[in-house]
């Protein structure tokens, strides 16, 4: 099964896999909350996963990271 993340997206992931949370990531990428909120939303979609830790390991699991981050 593939999977495709939008760059947003896998920028969001990586930040999530550093441990910052949705109002950290707004102010780092200097978006707003609830856009933040939208891109986790599809993200935990497209991953059928529930919250930022099953996330961030099933992306690693698939090899969806980059492989410097891996």
């Amino acid at each position: 099964m593939k999977i495709e993340l939008s760059q947003r997206e896998l920028e969001i992931l990586d930040l999530l896999s550093q441990g910052f949370v949705k109002k950290q990531i707004a102010k780092q990428l200097d978006i707003g909350y609830s856009t933040v909120d939208t891109h986790v939303g599809h993200i935990y979609e497209k991953l059928q996963v529930k919250n930022a830790p099953a996330a961030v390991g099933k992306a690693f699991r698939m090899g969806i990271f980059p492989k410097d981050k891996q």
